[in-house]
């Protein structure tokens, strides 16, 4: 299943979509993809910054090349990354708003509590509460005492992982509701990722506390990849971040967002799966 909207970190920057809108508002279509026009305004691929530029070897165009293996890195691996077979329930994006310190306010203002217990009740359904003059409080300070939280909720769906094993690698196969993550190939040993497209990154450790999380579920702890690149023959680009977060319980968080130009579709794309080891 795809979502349209990501949780945790972001995969675009907002100056990768101003550029995409820009080149499409400059140019009269997609044709021009890399290199630049005949008045010298870059293509689609470099107004991305997806370009590869500098001597071979430099560019985005490069794999990365095989890192030397850390027991930290391989340890983490054997923790969370999934087995082949594994059930995994798809999770879904909301947006959640609890009141902090909101009733004693409202009562020391002297508001009335009827529409005090209709604005809880908004907040508690997972509802954006309105405001209403009758709480006895300016909208300002109304809206400073709303918290929207970002949360992850099962959407009631499962999907079995298809995986197979080529050595140290771990690859992802084609599997109903996990498109997205057809071709992913993680080295077991080093934590280099390689996409179905090609292109490569290496893994980072992430530290998330239960103020930072963006989940609803709490601390966790795990790995990281941020990969970026693009192939100027093919005319297909790609920005993605894949993370693996491990919570209590023993409960795992693959999430996969990413910007990808395919012969000259864009596409934004993001799926967010939990199982357990």
């Amino acid at each position: 299943m795809k979502r349209r909207r990501a949780i945790l970190v972001p995969t675009l920057a907002a100056g990768f979509r101003t550029g995409v809108a820009a080149l499409l508002l400059g140019q009269s279509g997609l044709g021009q993809l890399s290199g630049s026009d005949q008045l010298g305004r870059p293509g689609i691929l470099g107004a991305l910054g997806l370009l590869a530029s500098g001597p071979p070897g430099t560019g985005n165009l490069a794999s990365v090349p095989a890192a030397p293996p850390d027991p930290v890195i391989r340890a983490r691996l054997l923790v969370l990354t999934p087995v082949p077979g594994a059930l995994a329930q798809i999770m879904q994006a909301q947006t959640r708003v609890s009141v902090v310190d909101f009733q004693q306010r409202v009562a020391q203002s002297g508001g009335d509590l009827k529409v005090l217990a209709g604005v809880l009740g908004q907040a508690q359904s997972g509802n954006i509460p309105s405001y209403d003059e009758r709480l006895g409080i300016s909208r300002t300070e109304f809206q400073r005492y709303l918290i929207f939280r970002n949360t992850l909720e099962p959407s009631g769906k499962t999907v079995k992982l298809s995986l197979y094993r080529e050595g140290n690698r771990l690859t992802f196969g084609d599997a109903p509701g996990t498109a997205i993550l057809k071709g992913l190939s993680i080295d077991t040993v080093s934590g280099d990722l390689v996409t179905q497209e090609g292109f490569s990154a290496r893994p980072r450790p992430v530290q998330i506390s239960s103020v930072q999380d963006g989940t609803g579920m709490g601390a966790s702890s795990g790995l990281a990849w941020d990969v970026k690149g693009s192939n100027p023959r093919s005319q297909n680009a790609l920005q993605g971040h894949l993370s693996l977060l491990q919570f209590g319980g023993g409960q795992v968080l693959l999430s996969y967002n990413r910007v990808s130009i395919q012969k000259g579709r864009i596409s934004e794309d993001n799926l967010n799966l939990m199982f357990r080891k």
